[in-house]
């Protein structure tokens, strides 16, 4: 029997329709008409979903997936979204903030429709390759797999997202960009194609269920999920993870917004501001003043602190050496970078590499059975 949370809450009238002259929920999260499906539903429109832990996972994604299907099911009086929490060998889990979850079965001890991994932020990696066969096998029998925040990497790594969009977080986007270059990775909250979803986590995993929840029930119903959640505003699946340029839309701020746009695309070219700023369309003194008004440092502290922050999450989240990370930043000298990089960190990139992989190696170790493959 699967998990069916129901609640004595009263359904709102009207609840089976559309709102009146409102804009449809499914268009605000981006869906279409002929857009992928990614729920499978049963004969009596239910849903069965095995949620797979794996260690690090965050507790506030598999809160966003749990209490969303919840609370549709209160709000409908009956189970129609199911689940059940799995671990590998069906041992309890070490979240992120060192909290342990128990489970209710091992993961290969029953195959759902659904299938929804949570995992650590770079620890795809680490994981075992028979589990990437696993995830290859069901995914071949119809199984519906859907990887939340730091388990897109997995399949990438399974081989499962050629060809496809994979909507990764924005700390792990260039990490999983080396070397799939048959993958198109996205900054946006979700993508979803051939029974396979990936999602940014963190918050947007909400945005991603209430986008299920529409598809599973209807837009009212997700919309009243919403209210719940107080997740006021609907975000459409193609919307940028970053709150970086939250002064867009304020006045005179265009010009910061495409110069900073520009120096995301540009960090291999190290310190072009004359070249970046062009792109601008204002003087650069004019520009000086703009960062300083809205960012609060020079073109050139941003630039710096942006490249070194790329620089950091290619540390932790990928295989390349500190010398093609150094390149890959825009620095011309390993001893520049190393410098520049202890000043912000406290710790040299080869320092960091090292810590980045004893953190992995700790939550994962002794926990990751073999897989039958």
């Amino acid at each position: 029997m699967f998990t069916d949370p129901t609640g004595r809450v009263t359904p709102e009238s009207g609840a089976a329709g559309a709102g009146g002259g409102r804009r449809r929920f499914g268009e605000a999260c981006g869906t279409r008409k002929s857009e992928q499906s990614f729920l499978r539903l049963d004969h009596e429109r239910r849903t069965k979903c095995q949620i797979l832990l794996l260690p690090g996972f965050e507790l506030n994604e598999l809160a966003a997936l749990t209490e969303s299907f919840a609370t549709a099911n209160r709000l409908l009086r009956e189970p129609r979204f199911a689940w059940r929490l799995a671990s590998l060998d069906g041992a309890p889990v070490q979240a992120a903030g060192g909290f342990t979850i128990s489970v209710q079965e091992a993961s290969g001890a029953a195959e759902a429709p659904h299938l929804f991994i949570l995992t650590g932020y770079g620890t795809a990696e680490s994981l075992p390759a028979s589990l990437a066969a696993w995830l290859r096998r069901r995914h071949a029998v119809g199984t519906r797999i859907a990887a939340i925040g730091g388990a897109g990497p997995l399949l990438v790594r399974a081989g499962l997202m050629g060809g496809q969009i994979c909507a990764v977080h924005w700390s792990l986007a260039e990490a999983v960009g080396e070397g799939n270059h048959d993958i198109r990775v996205d900054e946006r909250l979700f993508a979803i194609a051939d029974r396979i979803a990936t999602c940014a986590g963190r918050a947007a995993t909400i945005d991603f269920m209430l986008r299920l929840i529409a598809e599973g029930t209807n837009d009212r119903v997700a919309r009243q999920v919403a209210d719940r959640l107080n997740h006021a505003r609907l975000r459409e699946a193609g919307e940028r993870q970053l709150s970086e340029m939250e002064f867009s839309g304020k006045r005179g701020a265009t010009p910061l917004v495409h110069t900073v746009a520009a120096m995301r695309r540009r960090m291999s070219e190290g310190e072009d501001l004359a070249g970046i700023a062009a792109q601008s369309g204002v003087s650069q003194r004019q520009l000086q003043r703009l960062f300083r008004r809205h960012l609060g440092m020079t073109p050139t502290q941003y630039f710096l602190k942006a490249r070194l922050q790329r620089a950091r999450h290619l540390l932790q989240y990928s295989t390349l050496s500190v010398t093609e990370i150094a390149v890959a930043t825009g620095f011309a000298s390993i001893s520049h970078f190393t410098r520049r990089y202890t000043e912000l960190y406290g710790r040299t990139p080869t320092g960091e590499r090292g810590r980045a992989g004893r953190q992995g190696r700790s939550k994962l170790s002794d926990a990751v059975p073999a897989f039958a493959a």
